[in-house]
């Protein structure tokens, strides 16, 4: 089999939860997609919270070999995030930080820590598995999208074997040099992202972070729904979107906030910021994406290399955001719409282009990032 059907990875992205239960797990490892033989078949252990929980280690994916109608096909699913360990995983989704990945690419530093931690554990699997591998499925919902992601990138440098990567709801796993490089490795058509209009969790981490496959865009669910909806991250909803449908009428479709002139039009608009709105974060960082085109496109790259070294996303696109509306005419209109819009967007009182420091340009971003995180982890918990 080189391609699941989307009704069959999003169950196993569902019930990859399971991971966590003792008891449960060899109920996990008995679906039919999986091999009978145990020793070709392993539960995960990461650890999870960072710095902040050392001890924290939790079930979080498998590693399996296929069964009847997989024969020579791999499985790597993960988990997403779960209220265990004190909300560990969550102190993990919030280490907005950037960090080498193992193939010297900037990728999440919280997300990075938990595949790392895997490592081993996967290193192991395939060596003793490697030689019956053809296809490779990397699956996982919500934070474990993002592991998954990794994973894909990881296996595709080691095995050179035809990998495949489904995500639901997932957040940005790295910035534009990670997406547009494994793009190239595993081609869009074998990266299925999926996700709800209303789901807030891709939408996080702000720009920088980026979602592959770049460029190129995921599968789209549009909804009805005008706010910000828990419901939307949660996995048995995804499931419920796609199970009776096909990759193929699934089709990728370009949102409206990845349109150029139409990012253009959001920033002319006189029209109040509704920050309950689903939108206005995804408008808020095409925005960021729009303006710092405008002051020079190879900025963004010079920003992705500064985010290695110890200054922070909010300093450094607060440093680039302050010296085009400074040194920039031209650009600094759209600037300062853009900080408009943001400091609607978080209640702050707007204040003329001549009071905008970095100082308060800073503040601004980082309650952008504050608030978006929190939009996610509402989602998260009450699912």
């Amino acid at each position: 089999m080189t391609q699941l059907t989307p009704r069959a990875a999003a169950e196993l992205a569902k019930d990859i939860y399971l991971v966590q239960n003792e008891m449960l797990l060899p109920v996990l490892l008995s679906r039919a997609e999986f091999s009978i033989n145990k020793s070709e078949k392993a539960g995960l252990t990461a650890k999870v919270g960072g710095r902040f929980f050392k001890g924290a280690k939790d079930g979080f994916g498998i590693c399996a070999m296929g069964g009847k109608g997989y024969e020579k096909d791999l499985f790597m699913i993960f988990r997403g995030s779960t209220g265990a360990n004190n909300n560990a995983d969550w102190i993990s989704n919030a280490r907005i930080g950037v960090q080498l990945s193992s193939n010297a690419l900037p990728v999440h530093i919280g997300f990075n820590e938990i595949f790392k931690s895997m490592l081993p554990s996967i290193k192991t699997f395939l060596n003793d598995n490697k030689g019956n591998i053809e296809n490779v499925h990397c699956v996982g919902h919500s934070l474990g999208g993002a592991i998954a992601t990794l994973a894909a990138d990881w296996i595709k440098s080691r095995l050179k074997k035809n990998v495949k990567l489904y995500t639901f709801g997932a957040p940005k796993p790295g910035l534009m040099l990670f997406a547009t490089n494994l793009t190239q490795k595993l081609k869009k058509e074998n990266i299925f992202r999926t996700y709800h209009a209303t789901d807030p969790v891709p939408m996080i981490p702000v720009f920088p972070f980026v979602q592959p496959p770049l460029p190129g865009y995921g599968h789209y669910i549009p909804s009805s729904e005008s706010i910000i909806s828990a419901n939307a991250h949660d996995m048995k909803n995804y499931l419920t979107s796609v199970k009776e449908t096909t990759w193929k009428l699934l089709e990728r479709r370009s949102p409206p906030f990845e349109v150029e002139s139409m990012v253009e039009e959001w920033l002319r608009s006189k029209s109040p910021v509704n920050s309950g709105s689903h939108k206005i974060w995804q408008w808020i960082n095409s925005g960021i994406i729009y303006v710092l085109k405008k002051i020079s496109g190879p900025l963004i790259l010079a920003l992705q290399a500064g985010l290695i070294g110890v200054i922070t996303i909010a300093d450094l696109v607060a440093m680039l955001l302050i010296k085009g509306l400074e040194l920039i005419t031209a650009a600094g209109e759209w600037i300062y719409r853009l900080i408009v819009k943001m400091m609607q967007a978080v209640g702050m009182a707007v204040v003329e282009v001549k009071d905008i420091s970095k100082d308060l340009m800073r503040r601004v971003l980082t309650k952008v990032m504050e608030k978006t995180n929190e939009e996610a982890r509402k989602a998260i918990k009450s699912i």
